[in-house]
C-alpha cells in the first residue's frame, strides 16, 4: 500500500475519531443515529466469495397463481440454513423482476446476512424488483434501528457496495427523518461516486439534529472534490459548536479554507476544546503545505496531544499527524524529543504516524522496537507494512525471527518478506530457524524467503525439503519459493516445482490453490503442462481462485 493510499484511509478514520473527541469534549455521550453507537468505517469483505451461482434463470411465469406460489416459495426459501441456497432464492426472485415485490421485506432482512454473496445477491434483487422508496425506506430505517452494531455495519456495506446506482435511491431517503442519519452513514462510504446527492447532504447541513448535520459533512468530505459547491455551508458550520470540529476536518480534508473563515479557524488554534484545538492546526497545515512555520506549531501541538489524557484526542492527534504530507526534518526532531517520556499507550498510538514519515522514521521504530518490549509486535507490524523503505531494520528484525514469542517471530519474518530482496541479510537468520525446527514458523520463513528472491538462493535445500511437506500448504509456498530465488526460471525448476503446484490447485483451502496458481504463472510457458489443471481452476467456486488461475493460463500458454 503506497503513502497516499495510507493517508486516505486514515483521513477515513480521522473522520470518526474528530467527532468521538469533540463529542467528550463537549460532554456529549452520544451523537450516533437513534439508540446506537456511531458505526466504524466500512470495509469491504476480507474473505474469498462464496460458491459462485449460474447465471440467472429465465423469468418465472406470468400466469398469476403460478408466479404466486414461485414468489412464496422462493421467499420461504430466502430462509433456508444453506447460504447457497438463500442466494440462490434471492437469485431467482430478481429474475422474476417486479413480480416478485411480495418479498421485498424478507430480501431486505438479507442484508443483514451473515454470508456476503447473500448479501450482494438480495441487494441485486432488491434493485430488479423496483419495490420504490415507499416500501424500501421504512424497511430499512426499522433493520437499522433494530439491530445491534455488527448486523448495521452489513447492512450499510450491502448498500455501499451498490455505489452509484444506489444514489438516486439514497437522496430521495435523505427526506425521510428516520433514515436521512444511515443515508449519509452509506453515502460517505460511497465517496466520489456519491457526487450527485451534493445539493441534497448541503440542504441537510441545516438540519436541526446535530448528529445528521456532522454525518452530512462528513459525507461531503468523502465525495471530495465535487464537493466544493458546499464549501461555504460547511465553513458557515464553523459557528455551530457542536459540529464545528467536524466542519474543519472537512475543509482540511478538501484542501481549502474560506479567507474569510480563516481567522476563525486560527483562532480555534487557542481553542480550551482538545479536539477543537488539534484538529484546526491540522486542517490549517493541510491546507498550507507551504507555510514551514505553520507545520512546525501544527506538529508541536499534535505531538503534545498524544500525551492528552483523553485517549480518544491522542488518536486523533497521531491519525493527523500520519495524514498530514511528510516532512520528516520537521516532525522527527519534534517527535524524539516528545517521546522520551512517553507512556507505552502514547507510543502505540503514533506508530502510524511515524510510519507515514517514510524511511527516515526508521531510526526511530527500530528504538522503540529495541526499548519497549511490550510494543514489538506492532512496531515490527508498522516496519512491515513500509515495506522497502524499512530496509536499514533488516538487522533488527533478523534478530527476532527465532524469538520465542510466535507472533513476534512471525511478523518479523512477514516484515522481512515485505521490505523484499533489501533484507537478503537476514536470509542466513531465516534459514538458522528452519535448520533448527523444520516445522516452526515455517509458512511465513519460506514465504519471506521467496519475496526476498535470488538473495535467498542459499536456501535452496531447505526449500526442497520443505516441499516435501505432509502440510500441503506449506510445500506449495515451498515450490513457488523455488521458483522466486532462482535468477531465471529452468526446465530444472520446474519439473521439481510443477507437480507440487499442480496438486495444490486441489488443495481445499482457497488460499492454497491460489498460491499454486501464482507460482505456475512465474513459471509462464515452462509450466504448460498444467494447463488442464489450470483449466478446471478457472471454473473454481472461489472468485480469486478463478482469477489465479486465468492469469496463470495467459502466462502459461
Amino acid at each position: 500500500m503506497t503513502l497516499t493510499s495510507q493517508r486516505n484511509i486514515l483521513l477515513i478514520a480521522l473522520g470518526y475519531m474528530v467527532v468521538l473527541a469533540c463529542m467528550v469534549s463537549l460532554g456529549c455521550s452520544d451523537s450516533a443515529g437513534p439508540d446506537t453507537a456511531t458505526p466504524a468505517t466500512i470495509h469491504p469483505d476480507d474473505s474469498p466469495d462464496a460458491p459462485s451461482l449460474p447465471a440467472p434463470t429465465e423469468a418465472a411465469p406470468t400466469d398469476d397463481a403460478s408466479t404466486g406460489d414461485g414468489v412464496a416459495s422462493l421467499t420461504a426459501s430466502l430462509s433456508d440454513p444453506s447460504a447457497e441456497v438463500r442466494a440462490r432464492a434471492a437469485q431467482k426472485l430478481g429474475a422474476m423482476g417486479e413480480l416478485a415485490k411480495p418479498a421485498a421485506g424478507e430480501l431486505t432482512a438479507l442484508l443483514a446476512d451473515e454470508d456476503p454473496s447473500v448479501r450482494r445477491h438480495a441487494i441485486s434483487a432488491l434493485a430488479a424488483i423496483h419495490p420504490g422508496p415507499e416500501v424500501m425506506i421504512p424497511l430499512l430505517t426499522k433493520l437499522l434501528q433494530d439491530s445491534d452494531p455488527g448486523v448495521q455495519l452489513r447492512v450499510l456495506h450491502a448498500l455501499a457496495e451498490a455505489g452509484e446506482a444506489a444514489v438516486p435511491g439514497l437522496i430521495r431517503a435523505l427526506d425521510n427523518d428516520d433514515a436521512a442519519y444511515w443515508v449519509c452513514v452509506v453515502l460517505r462510504d460511497i465517496g466520489p461516486a456519491a457526487k450527485d446527492a451534493v445539493p441534497a447532504l448541503t440542504a441537510k447541513i441545516q438540519d436541526p439534529r446535530e448528529e445528521i448535520r456532522m454525518q452530512a459533512i462528513l459525507a461531503l468530505g468523502a465525495i471530495g472534490e465535487a464537493a466544493a459547491p458546499a464549501v461555504p455551508e460547511i465553513a458557515a458550520a464553523l459557528e455551530d459548536e457542536h459540529v464545528a470540529p467536524t466542519a474543519t476536518f472537512v475543509l482540511g480534508q478538501l484542501g481549502t479554507i474560506p479567507a474569510d473563515v480563516e481567522p476563525a479557524v486560527r483562532a480555534n488554534t487557542k481553542s480550551e476544546r482538545p479536539g477543537l484545538r488539534t484538529v484546526s492546526y491540522w486542517a490549517l497545515a493541510r491546507v498550507h503545505p507551504d507555510d514551514m512555520e505553520l507545520r512546525r506549531e501544527a506538529v508541536v501541538e499534535l505531538v503534545a496531544r498524544m500525551k492528552d489524557e483523553n485517549p480518544q484526542v491522542r488518536q486523533v492527534a497521531a491519525r493527523a499527524l500520519a495524514a498530514l504530507p511528510p516532512a520528516p526534518e520537521i516532525v522527527i526532531p519534534i517527535w524524539e524529543e516528545a517521546m522520551k517520556d512517553a507512556d507505552a499507550t502514547t507510543v502505540y498510538h503514533a506508530l502510524d504516524a511515524m510510519a507515514s514519515l517514510g524511511a527516515p522514521a526508521v531510526p526511530g521504530l527500530v528504538n522503540l522496537l529495541q526499548t519497549h518490549d511490550q510494543l514489538q509486535v506492532e512496531v515490527t507490524y508498522v516496519l512491515g507494512q513500509m515495506g522497502p523503505e524499512a530496509a536499514p531494520a533488516t538487522e533488527a528484525l533478523a534478530e527476532l525471527v527465532a524469538d520465542e514469542d510466535m507472533h513476534l517471530a512471525t511478523e518479523a519474518a512477514v516484515a522481512l518478506g515485505k521490505i523484499g530482496p533489501a533484507a537478503k541479510n537476514a536470509v542466513p537468520a531465516l534459514c538458522a530457524v528452519l535448520e533448527a525446527d523444520q516445522e516452526k514458523n515455517a509458512h511465513a520463513i519460506i514465504l519471506a524467503l521467496g519475496r526476498i528472491g535470488p538473495g535467498a538462493a542459499e536456501a535452496e535445500p531447505l526449500v526442497l525439503k520443505a516441499m516435501e511437506s505432509d502440510d500441503k500448504a506449506l510445500a506449495v509456498i515451498a515450490a513457488r519459493t523455488l521458483v522466486e530465488i532462482q535468477p531465471a526460471a529452468s526446465p530444472e525448476t520446474a519439473a521439481k516445482a510443477v507437480p507440487v503446484l499442480v496438486a495444490g490447485l486441489a488443495d481445499p483451502l482457497p488460499e492454497t490453490r491460489i498460491a499454486a496458481a501464482d507460482g505456475l504463472a512465474a513459471l509462464g510457458p515452462l509450466a504448460r503442462d498444467a494447463t488442464a489443471a489450470l483449466e478446471k481452476a478457472a471454473n473454481d467456486d472461489v472468485q480469486f481462485v478463478r482469477e489465479a488461475a486465468a492469469d496463470a493460463l495467459k502466462a502459461v500458454r
